[in-house]
Formats: structure tokens, sequence, C-alpha cells
């Protein structure tokens, strides 16, 4: 495996980890979560590793904080437009989701 490669596999790894870690720690100590996210999206863009959907949707895009549905997120599904909304109640920044397929013409 060439040396890029294997940089890039322990940097998702790492990334995982530290999500995971933040969603633990959330409950006890939020200041902590919200650093966890921060070091997750330095090592994104340092290392150019695109982050996976799930973390990349569980960070607010404003203030970097986590979002936890029910505690530092509000969620709701606009069904007639086809996507899901999610509000971080730090910073009030919104998260679209779409959840149904669009129809091609």
């Amino acid at each position: 495996m060439e040396r890029g490669r294997l940089i890039a596999e322990i940097v998702k790894q790492r990334i995982e980890i530290l999500f995971y870690l933040a969603q633990d720690v959330f409950p006890k100590d939020p200041e902590l979560a919200k650093h966890y996210a921060k070091l997750i999206k330095e090592l994104g863009k340092h290392y150019r590793i695109r982050l996976p959907k799930e973390i990349k949707r569980g960070i607010c895009k404003r203030c970097g904080s986590l979002l936890m549905p029910g505690a530092s997120a509000s969620f709701r599904l606009a069904s007639s437009k086809g996507f899901a909304v999610y509000k971080c109640l730090n910073c009030g920044a919104e998260l679209h989701v779409y959840y149904k397929l669009r129809r091609s013409t």
C-alpha cells in the first residue's frame, strides 16, 4: 500500500473515532464535543479527505457544534418539499437533507 493511501486510511479512522467520542461525551461536556468536532474538520481539511455523510451532517457548518436532535438541534420534516431540516439551537443555522429522489424529466 502506498504511503498516501495509508495516511488517508489512518486519518479516516481517527475522524470516525473522534466523532463517536464526541457523541459519547456530549451529554456530559458539550464544549469538549465541540472541540472534537473542530478537530474532525481540521483533520479533513489538512489531509484533504472528504468527510462521510453521517459525520458531515452531524456537525454544524456555522458554529461547529455537534448536532444531536433534541439536545443541540431540532429536527423536522418538510414533507411537501421532500427534505428534512436540522436546525442548530446554538446559532440557528439550518441543514437541509433531501430524502425524496428527484425525478428526471
